[in-house]
């Protein structure tokens, strides 16, 4: 049904998008057809979700016979360890057939592993949310993770603040604790971008954000943060062509 390719430069890259679907399910179901290769799913609580999309066009081979579009699903957190295997592999090959998702590599010496799999007729990729944000930022992305990683050992939430030109993360403790981290633009060459609409205020779970952050740090050096008052956060990372990682979490109703 499937065989797709992709040499060893966007092999840390898939790992990476593995491990971050691996912390938010246990069940992964790729959306695959003639075109792309789809992850695009929610985690348990229905807070999160990661919306990942490599075109035909980034593997090296792309076949796919199927009549339709169809989902496939694996053990998230077998197919992120078996991956992990083959990370110095000189190329990785995904097939799909037979209610198998198999991965293999043939240089330095052949490796396979086969996971059981089965398709999900009936499943239908999740509607992403079409919001008109208030606030635009484009941030460098190391900034932001070491911003996450200081605010969640003080609190478990985290408030973004934008007005003007400037954006503050804010995290603050019920025993009296808080930090405060500010950005403003042009001052700051980690702030690369902002526009702000509308002065806008919203919470959110820090760890989720953190958790996505970073990983694709590692592989992304820039994303772009879009928000309003009491609506979803959205990150978007600058990838590879013919490759999108999106992060999308509800906001916390109480600050």
């Amino acid at each position: 049904m499937l065989k797709a390719t992709i040499d060893s430069d966007k092999i840390k890259r898939w790992i990476k998008v593995l491990t971050t679907i691996d912390a938010m399910v246990d069940e992964a179901c790729f959306y695959i057809s003639n075109s792309e290769f789809i992850f695009r799913d929610l985690d348990n609580t229905r807070i999160n979700m990661i919306n990942v999309t490599f075109q035909q066009e980034y593997f090296d081979v792309y076949e796919y016979s199927g009549d339709s579009p169809t989902f496939v699903c694996v053990q998230s957190d077998k197919l992120l360890k078996y991956s992990k295997a083959l990370s110095k592999a000189d190329e990785l090959t995904i097939e799909v057939a037979e209610g198998k998702f198999i991965i293999s590599s043939s240089k330095p010496y052949m490796k396979k592993f086969i996971l059981p799999a089965y398709y999900d007729e009936e499943r239908e990729l999740p509607r992403v949310p079409d919001i008109d944000y208030s606030v635009y930022v484009r941030l460098v992305t190391p900034t932001l993770r070491d911003i996450l990683k200081e605010s969640k050992d003080v609190s478990e939430t985290i408030t973004l603040y934008a007005l003007n030109n400037e954006i503050q993360f804010i995290s603050k403790s019920e025993e009296g604790f808080q930090s405060i981290h500010k950005l403003k633009y042009p001052d700051n060459v980690e702030l690369l971008d902002i526009s702000v609409d509308n002065e806008s205020t919203s919470v959110y779970t820090v760890k989720p954000i953190y958790d996505i952050v970073k990983e694709i740090t590692t592989i992304s050096g820039v994303v772009t943060l879009q928000f309003s008052s009491e609506y979803p956060l959205t990150l978007k990372f600058d990838m590879l062509e013919y490759e999108t990682y999106q992060f999308i979490t509800a906001p916390r109703s109480e600050e």
